[in-house]
């Protein structure tokens, strides 16, 4: 999946996030559990984390989102279709006008399936799509099932349902950027989107395997700079063409209006950082708000990013958690 504080949620990057009174994001990795085995997988998911949140913790926090009146969550995992609340928090959400994005990898997503999901009346749903053909996405996402999540974006676009697609670049799918996009706009989709692999989890144990060239991905931006040319205003191509590590460098002095909460309930700073800010049952969801934006100006922050810009590596170790209160 993209990295939690998304750039296509334009309220993440306003500026002046300390005076404001609650997130304007919520990125909530529902649970650990998947269906698959992705090599690039950033939270190393496939089963629970142990301590996941039960229900009424979710019910709970569903609950204070709405409270302090945050306008978009984003529900992830691990697979959040396999989250065995997954509609009852989608329902909470929405009921109180909450916008609602899932990002699955869409091997569940049936006729039944996808009339569920169009009665949500999410803002979007983002399907995991790496790869023009099987062979290609399914040497990625192991386990995968291309097929499958190819027909779910059909299901999804005739019962209009706002549907986009991500693509994780690699060494060996780069040469179908192209195949890519048109099969994004084939598909009906409403965007297309990707940027460069971000060293974490599994993508961090795979590296040399994953990672392409600079001049690969020279080629894969310059491909997608000439579809979004092509396809305008039909179909939106959306592509970030940063590294985590510049990412990091803006986000030091610029922190996104968001937050990061992984299955178990804790707050992570950011994807790419391993600090957590607060834990949900623990903490009330407007004291860990406080906690995040103080955590910025923490001095053990700051030097950890300057020592992951000088060493970049060091990023591997996202998910070595490191608790600031």
């Amino acid at each position: 999946m993209i990295e939690a504080a998304p750039s296509d949620s334009p309220e993440s990057r306003l500026p002046g996030f300390e005076n404001l009174a609650s997130p304007l994001f919520i990125a909530w990795q529902t649970t650990g559990v998947c269906n698959m085995g992705c090599l690039h997988c950033c939270e190393e998911s496939g089963h629970h984390m142990p301590n996941e949140m039960n229900e009424e913790a979710a019910v709970n926090l569903c609950q204070e989102i709405i409270d302090l009146e945050i306008p978009y969550t984003a529900l992830s995992g691990g697979e959040p279709l396999l989250h065995p609340n997954f509609f009852a928090i989608c329902k909470s959400l929405r009921a109180r006008g909450v916008s609602v994005k899932i990002e699955t990898n869409g091997v569940f997503v049936d006729e039944t399936m996808a009339d569920r999901i169009a009665e949500l009346g999410l803002r979007s749903v983002q399907l995991s799509v790496d790869g023009a053909t099987p062979e290609t996405h399914e040497k990625l996402r192991l386990r995968g099932d291309w097929e499958k999540t190819v027909q779910a974006c059909r299901l999804l676009v005739e019962r209009e349902v706002n549907t986009e697609i991500v693509f994780v670049p690699t060494k060996f799918n780069l040469h179908q950027a192209a195949e890519m996009v048109d099969l994004a706009s084939s598909l009906g989709v409403v965007g297309f989107y990707t940027g460069k692999l971000m060293r974490i989890g599994r993508a961090a144990e795979n590296w040399d395997l994953l990672v392409p060239s600079e001049e690969q991905y020279r080629e894969f931006f310059t491909v997608l700079e000439k579809k979004a040319e092509q396809y305008g205003d039909k179909m939106k191509v959306y592509f970030y063409p940063y590294d985590v590590i510049e990412e990091l460098r803006y986000r030091r002095d610029h922190p996104a209006a968001s937050l990061l909460i992984i299955p178990d309930g804790r707050v992570k700073l950011i994807g790419p950082l391993p600090f957590i800010c607060g834990q949900i049952g623990l903490h009330p969801l407007q004291e860990i708000w406080e906690r995040y934006k103080q955590a910025w100006k923490d001095p053990r922050v700051k030097d950890y990013i300057e020592d992951l810009l000088k060493n970049p590596a060091l990023v591997s170790n996202a998910n070595n958690w490191i608790n600031l209160f």
